[in-house]
């Protein structure tokens, strides 16, 4: 098999592919531990109720409770990340939790269909080809398998809302790593590297040690899992609206951050995942020291709410960054896209946070279309 695949590459004039693919096949896979349902612990006391916003207590099923409210919040176990969308929320039953017993339950039932292809011959090899190239591999085919089989409504449903919709999708989702995202490049947009290079060095203006940091929007968790690794932070929080990006995010933080990526560690930050609206953060006014969302504003139903909640949760001088589409290029004269997504000029984005009385306003552009903002919380 290794003879038969480094020969298709040679021949089809790919001599580095080969090698790398030669070197890959003798490379044995160490199995990736199941995550560990309580690494949300470290940041149990940031999470408020999204309707009152009070503080939450943790149920035995991992989900939260709203004593006031007199509601419950369910924990996904498949995708390791508590739910606090008020579309999510139950009564709360004493003494019982039906809804999450249900969830588990049909837990049960996906993970006796996981490892299929794991079990199929050559599968360490094939995979460890697919590495050296940079394609999905076994495990993440099956997930996006599940995924799809879990609600395939979310593929072909064309009446979602453009924005949130799209991201629910778990082809989209699935994508937006391996591959869609460093497309953007053709807007100006330097690559993932130097954006959190870019951000790192406005948040360490308000994010000392310990510092709560909110990755909103967090898609995938390109810039979550930097955070987190980078060991800057007290705490990290991953949030988006998007179940299947919250699943993608656990799948890539289990690889490279370990199963206990949500408990802090000498190399890295804790890091909590949390299903959330934009427009109604599940957080304390002034309780966050810095809020990154990279590449989202744009897909915001409501940026106005967006923006004012971002503003209402960040502490007195707490820094918020932000990078988006400006007009410009192919894109210049225009206030959307072909998606519909919104472009946002600088003074759009200036107001914008002006009206929700952020302050210190500065911006980085790169030509023709990358904004990168930062601004911060007026003083107390």
């Amino acid at each position: 098999a290794r003879a038969l695949v480094v020969q298709l590459a040679a021949e089809a004039g790919k001599s580095d592919a080969a090698a790398r693919v030669q070197d890959a096949i003798v490379v044995e896979e160490t199995p990736v531990a199941e995550a560990d349902p309580k690494k949300h612990q470290q940041c149990e006391s940031l999470l408020c109720c999204p309707v009152c916003q009070t503080k939450i207590g943790s149920m035995v099923s991992g989900g939260k409770h709203c004593k006031v409210c007199g509601i419950d919040f369910p924990y996904e176990s498949e995708g390791n990340f508590v739910d606090l969308t008020i579309g999510a929320s139950k009564p709360h039953i004493d003494g019982s939790a039906p809804s999450y017993a249900a969830k588990a339950e049909k837990s049960s039932s996906n993970n006796l269909a996981k490892g299929f292809l794991q079990n199929l011959p050559f599968v360490k090899t094939g995979d460890a080809i697919a590495k050296s190239l940079g394609l999905p591999q076994s495990q993440e085919i099956e997930s996006l398998g599940l995924e799809l089989l879990r609600d395939p409504s979310k593929v072909f449903n064309r009446s979602a809302p453009v924005g949130t919709g799209t991201f629910q999708n778990p082809l989209v989702s699935f994508a937006y790593e391996r591959g869609w995202r460093s497309s953007f490049a053709a807007s100006g947009f330097p690559g993932v590297d130097e954006e959190f290079r870019l951000a790192q060095d406005f948040l360490a203006e308000s994010c000392g040690v310990g510092a709560h940091l909110l990755d909103a929007s967090c898609g995938s968790g390109l810039f979550c899992r930097r955070f987190a690794a980078s060991g800057r932070y007290g705490s990290v929080t991953a949030l988006d609206y998007s179940s299947a990006m919250l699943r993608q995010v656990d799948d890539f933080a289990v690889k490279e951050l370990g199963a206990n990526y949500g408990v802090s560690k000498q190399t890295n930050t804790a890091l909590t995942l949390v299903r959330a609206d934009i427009a109604r953060l599940p957080f304390a006014t002034s309780s966050l020291d810095g809020v990154h969302a990279g590449a989202a504003i744009h897909c915001w139903p409501a940026p106005e709410n967006g923006v004012a909640e971002v503003a209402r949760v960040l502490k007195p001088e707490g820094v918020f960054v932000l990078t988006t589409f400006r007009p410009g290029g192919r894109l210049r004269g225009e206030s959307s896209n072909s998606n519909g997504f919104r472009l946002w000029t600088e003074e759009d984005l200036r107001d914008l946070t002006r009206q929700c009385g952020l302050v210190d306003f500065e911006a980085i552009k790169r030509d023709p279309s990358f904004i990168m903002v930062r601004c911060r919380k007026r003083a107390a």
